[in-house]
């Protein structure tokens, strides 16, 4: 009898459990505050989580019944001559090579055998709390309930952005993206031809090898390998012409779409991911640009909807994407405890904050000042304020934090409040 193999996991998802055994191995006696904070609304208890400084993450952490505190996690970081030897070792392995050209990370990041035995994730992590200074001559301190909760936070962002870790560590992907280029230079010898310099550039792809290469990571690959014998002006540079006039008696949506589909085809040769939509949604992006604007009206009909509604969904696409849209389109499903929690939070944080929170489906609303928050499926919040026409309108600045999406909305100071 054979069992099936257990599904990879995403290079976020071992990111983020990569660290959280950070984490263990760094607390000493102290695992029972890690375990006990694990359950809570990380997210919701901890501000905007810098993770663009070098060697440490810091936040502040306000907890319902603690004081506020300003949590640190001390992660260190590489050495530049230590990530430049991390990116020769890495033009040694196509699969990881090709995601890097890509700018992405890969879960061999994680085996410091394979990044010339620099770990990314660091093999111990020091904390600090401004409620729980260290003694004097020390570093930092032990873990607290505050740190705790940064930590935990700082793993549930890495399954979505594990790039983040590179930059704490002291590199960005692209800068390591650079760093591989700068070494798959060095490697080449003048009069050799790429080929001949890095055979191993262009891997045997089967549907059973397990080092496959995706597509768009294959053609990154090819770019850096110099597959394509120096001549790179077609390859880097966008067809850069215009698409010509419709034809005679061509409708001026299908003329939209046609130059929204050649946009797009223009997207995936900068190399930039283009996400598969809804309807709904995908509609709503095309409106977003250029070439949809002029067709709202046309669209809000077939849609169903009122123009006014359908503008508001766009706003709500340029403040948050796909995920924007799914927030403003209607109610979401979500656990009651998060909206309790990231209500406690604000309370927490605006102690005087004038009105009452009614908390419905995933909205937590101050009918009092015409502020509305709604968590949406990527973990955010997403700020609204009331208009004039009694309905609510989404503002910018969605966040982890549902404390500064509140603010936000409160900053927009609309009228006429509304449920």
């Amino acid at each position: 009898m054979t069992t099936a193999s257990p599904t990879p996991a995403t290079a976020g998802e071992a990111f983020a459990d990569a660290l959280a055994q950070a984490f263990t191995a760094s607390v000493g006696t102290r695992q029972d505050i890690l375990s006990a904070t694990r359950a809570l609304p990380h997210s919701a208890y901890t501000g905007q989580l810098n993770t663009a400084t070098t060697s440490y993450v810091r936040s502040t952490v306000a907890m319902p019944g603690r004081a506020r505190a300003r949590a640190t996690l001390h992660l260190g970081a590489l050495s530049e001559a230590q990530w430049d030897e991390a990116a020769a070792a890495l033009t040694e392995q196509p699969d990881v090579l090709a995601a890097v050209m890509s700018g992405r990370v890969h879960p061999a990041f994680l085996v410091a055998a394979r990044t010339a035995g620099h770990p990314i994730v660091p093999s111990e992590v020091h904390f600090e709390c401004s409620l729980h200074r260290p003694p004097a001559g020390q570093a930092a301190g032990e873990l607290c309930e505050h740190t705790a909760v940064l930590a935990h936070a700082l793993a549930a962002r890495l399954r979505s952005q594990p790039s983040a870790l590179l930059v704490v560590r002291g590199c960005s992907v692209g800068r390591l993206s650079a760093k591989v280029r700068t070494a798959l230079t060095r490697n080449r010898r003048p009069g050799d031809t790429p080929a001949a310099d890095h055979p191993a550039a262009a891997p045997t792809v089967t549907a059973v090898n397990p080092g496959a290469v995706r597509a768009d990571d294959a053609f990154a690959l090819w770019i850096a390998a110099g597959k394509h014998g120096g001549d790179t002006a077609a390859v880097f540079t966008p067809p850069g012409f215009d698409l010509p006039d419709p034809p005679a008696g061509v409708s001026p949506g299908l003329a939209g779409i046609v130059a929204d589909a050649a946009e797009r085809a223009r997207e995936l040769l900068r190399g930039i991911v283009v996400e598969e939509l809804d309807p709904l949604t995908d509609a709503i992006r095309h409106l977003a640009t250029p070439a949809g604007a002029p067709m709202l009206e046309t669209v809000a009909a077939r849609l169903g909807r009122k123009p006014a509604d359908v503008r508001s969904l766009v706003l709500a696409y340029r403040y948050g994407g796909p995920a924007g849209v799914a927030v403003a389109a209607g109610p979401l499903p979500v656990d009651g405890e998060v909206l309790q929690r990231g209500a406690a939070a604000i309370i927490a944080a605006q102690p005087t904050v004038r009105g009452s929170l009614d908390l419905r489906q995933n909205k937590i609303t101050n009918s009092g000042v015409g502020v509305q928050v709604r968590l949406g499926p990527d973990g955010r919040w997403y700020p609204f304020a009331a208009g004039a026409d009694q309905s609510w309108h989404p503002v910018l600045g969605p966040s982890h934090d549902p404390v500064t999406a509140y603010r936000a909305a409160r900053s927009v100071r609309r009228v006429g409040p509304r449920r």
